[in-house]
């Protein structure tokens, strides 16, 4: 019966993807509507697609092992709080000072919150709010973007906010689909199809996968780790989807100041 009921709600997951409207006037209108109905199914469903993430946090994990004294964490676009129960596979909750969780989806915060409530998180707040404009109590050690940074339309806003939250020495995490540039670096390049075919369709779920944010994320940052790679799709034979997942430390300022020459043509 189990396995019957997961099918199901995987089906109600793919049928909100592929033909619900993201409908509305605003960002968060539109993000409400889209996920209102998948939101109690989110986590599931996501498991096997969104690849990026584990690796992300079991790296963002080791990095943290270096730093002295109590740590902090934002999580921006955090959804249902999933990101905090993978991270707890490879660090010990209870080495966070706080944890943030930031999403302007109401749906996906309210899972967050009941998921809080029921694995007794006490250093997590679920915040509804603005990637863009949020900013914590104190400085993070660290900054997440998963699976969210193509979903923000001004994303130069957000990731200039998260850098402005980050304690010295703090970084930033990103795991997200992607498409490269026409000329990319060589670990990162795909070809015209590739190109056009996954923006194409990503675009329908107003998900930007355009270079334009990778490239942005390496004029302002210097890069720890990344990795490039694919994965398959529940329920979609053979087509296996570009992913990413790098963690970057802020430049100097007089550095990140520079004419952006490392951005993309």
């Amino acid at each position: 019966m189990e396995f019957v009921k997961g099918i199901y709600t995987d089906m109600e997951c793919l049928v909100a993807m592929w033909f619900a409207k993201a409908q509305g006037d605003t960002h968060k209108e539109r993000l409400d509507a889209f996920y209102g109905r998948q939101a109690h199914a989110y986590d599931r469903f996501r498991a096997n697609f969104l690849h990026g993430r584990r690796p992300m946090l079991k790296e963002l994990a080791k990095q943290l092992s270096a730093f002295d004294g109590p740590v902090s964490w934002v999580d921006l676009g955090g959804g249902t709080g999933e990101n905090v129960a993978m991270m707890a596979d490879y660090i010990d909750l209870s080495r966070f000072e706080k944890i943030y969780v930031v999403d302007l989806c109401s749906p996906l915060c309210d899972v967050a919150k009941a998921k809080a409530k029921e694995r007794g998180w006490n250093n997590v707040e679920v915040v509804e709010g603005d990637a863009c404009t949020f900013q914590p109590d104190n400085k993070a050690t660290v900054v997440t973007f998963s699976y969210s940074l193509s979903m923000i339309p001004p994303y130069m806003a957000a990731v200039d906010n998260a850098l402005s939250m980050l304690a010295p020495g703090g970084l930033l995490g990103i795991a997200d689909f992607y498409v490269s540039g026409k000329y990319d670096r060589p670990q990162r390049q795909h070809p015209y199809y590739r190109r056009w075919f996954w923006q194409a369709i990503f675009d329908l779920d107003n998900i930007n996968l355009g270079p334009e944010r990778r490239a942005y994320l390496d004029h302002k940052l210097e890069t720890v780790v990344e990795v490039n790679s694919q994965g398959g799709i529940p329920y979609v034979p053979i087509l296996r989807a570009p992913w990413y997942f790098w963690i970057g430390s802020p430049k100097d300022a007089s550095e990140s100041e520079q004419p952006g020459q490392d951005l993309l043509q």
